[in-house]
């Protein structure tokens, strides 16, 4: 099993007021632990920094992880992140993913994509659907040709070679059935959120095995295979009381608030909630299942990371669910 973290867009936390020098931290502490990759959200609306001027600056602090960029398909067209993945692939010598993001924030969509919100949820993932075939045709044709419904190029080339082959990793999160074929037939990765919940563990870890055995199933009918990275939050305590009460005060904090949820605390679900032996036993039945990475956030976020390196990675070790702390 891989692990990965969230790259923070936001300072602030543990005293660290400076956006760059949180995430450069954050990376840079990671990558010391051992985890192999890390996902650069995108949030136009707010004072985070872009995502992939922030990839690339935090690609120049780093030496090992794979930095997963967000790109939304009607704010970027699939030729210009077709270039930039290029770009940052060379400038990392092949360090670089890209997570296509179908948005869900129609404020957003119509601010930075001059108009871009589809209200129809087919046509979203039809629009993806094109986005990451011109991409991929770029970066492995010597030339594309797609007049879509969405996007139309004639011819295209990018010169640029990669240092990913057949070029870089696509990740992508769907839970609608359009979305999953098309995450079956276009990516590598598919991002998996728990329902929300951390009390609700057991019922929400027997739901995710489910998804997992039906995208079985889809990309076996197509020949192919997708590696599962899981979303999730930790909260690591002396034991499972303190962790679940701590647990119990921020669900009930984010109630009702879409962003906050968003921020990490819908991750609790996920159940990595409890003393290091309780969230060691839970990520061992998450391996047991077929995940293959882990992408997580830390509640709090530097002292979380670094109890996790400490208690929770050496238990897995002696598991076998990993191979190197």
């Amino acid at each position: 099993m891989r692990f990965g973290c969230w790259t923070p867009l936001r300072g602030g936390e543990e005293g660290i007021e400076d956006h760059f020098e949180l995430a450069r931290a954050t990376l840079q502490k990671a990558e010391r632990y051992g985890f192999e990759t890390s996902l650069v959200a995108e949030r136009f609306i707010g004072a985070e920094y872009e995502a992939w001027v922030l990839a690339t600056a935090l690609s120049q602090h780093t030496s090992k992880i794979e930095l997963i960029v967000a790109v939304h398909p009607g704010i970027v067209s699939p030729q210009v992140a077709a270039k930039m993945g290029a770009t940052l692939d060379n400038l990392t010598r092949g360090r670089c993913a890209i997570n296509v993001v179908n948005g869900w924030w129609r404020e957003e969509m119509d601010t930075y994509g001059n108009g871009g919100w589809l209200d129809e949820g087919e046509a979203r993932y039809r629009r993806m659907d094109e986005f990451i075939e011109i991409m991929t045709g770029l970066w492995t044709k010597e030339e594309v040709t797609l007049q879509g419904e969405f996007y139309q190029i004639d011819k295209g080339r990018l010169p640029q070679k990669l240092h990913a082959q057949p070029h870089l990793p696509i990740y992508a999160a769907s839970r609608s059935e359009i979305g999953k074929d098309v995450v079956a037939r276009r990516c590598q990765s598919w991002f998996i959120d728990a329902p929300p919940g951390h009390r609700q563990w057991e019922e929400n870890f027997a739901a995710m095995e489910g998804h997992l055995r039906a995208m079985d199933r889809r990309c076996a009918s197509l020949g192919r295979k997708l590696d599962y990275v899981l979303n999730a939050a930790v909260l690591c305590a002396d034991s499972d009381e303190e962790a679940h009460a701590r647990a119990d005060a921020l669900e009930e904090r984010a109630r009702g608030d879409r962003l906050l949820m968003a921020g990490g605390v819908k991750g609790l679900g996920g159940g990595l909630v409890g003393a290091p032996a309780t969230i060691a036993a839970r990520i061992d039945r998450y391996a047991q299942i077929g995940v293959d990475c882990l992408m997580l956030r830390f509640l709090p976020a530097f002292e979380g990371m670094d109890r996790f390196a400490r208690d929770v990675m050496p238990l897995l070790v002696e598991k076998g669910a990993l191979t190197r702390a």
